[in-house]
C-alpha cells in the first residue's frame, strides 16, 4: 500500500480501539451544499474552527504542507491545543511548526503507539527552514 493510501485510511482507522473520538475534516464536507459555494465555504470553515476549539489535541500530517492544514496548526496553537505532527518524509520543517508542536512523529506506527492520555512532549530535532 503506498503512503497516499495509508494517509487516506489513517483517519478512519486511527481512532478504532481508542478512548476518544476523532473528527477528520475531510470526512465532514457538508454535502448538503454545493462544493465551493459561499454557504459550503462558510459552514465548512465554521465546523473546522469549532472542532479545533473543542479538541483536546490536534494531529496534523505535515507531508504535503497544505495551506489549510498550516492554518489549522496555527489556529490550534493560538488556542493552546497540543499539536502532534506526523511527518513521514525526510525534509526540513518550518520553524513556525517546530516551535508550535507538542510532539513530532516520523511514522504511522509512532502515531499508533503515541499515548494521547500522557501527551508526552517529543521535540523536533532536525533541520529547519
Amino acid at each position: 500500500m503506498n503512503s497516499n493510501c495509508r494517509k487516506l485510511k489513517l483517519p478512519r482507522t486511527f481512532c478504532v480501539g481508542k478512548d476518544f473520538g476523532c473528527l477528520v475534516p475531510r470526512e465532514h464536507q457538508n454535502e448538503q451544499f454545493e462544493f465551493g459555494s459561499l454557504e459550503w465555504r462558510s459552514v465548512t470553515f465554521d465546523d473546522d474552527r469549532v472542532a479545533i476549539r473543542y479538541a483536546d489535541a490536534v494531529v496534523a500530517i505535515y507531508d504535503e504542507q497544505d495551506p489549510g492544514t498550516m492554518w489549522e496548526i496555527g489556529y490550534a496553537y493560538s488556542h493552546e491545543k497540543p499539536i502532534i505532527i506526523l511527518h513521514t518524509i525526510s525534509e526540513p520543517v518550518n520553524i513556525m511548526i517546530t516551535e508550535s508542536l507538542h510532539a513530532y512523529l516520523r511514522s504511522f506506527k509512532e502515531l499508533q503507539m503515541y499515548s494521547f492520555k500522557q501527551l508526552r512532549t517529543i521535540p523536533y530535532r532536525g533541520e529547519v527552514t
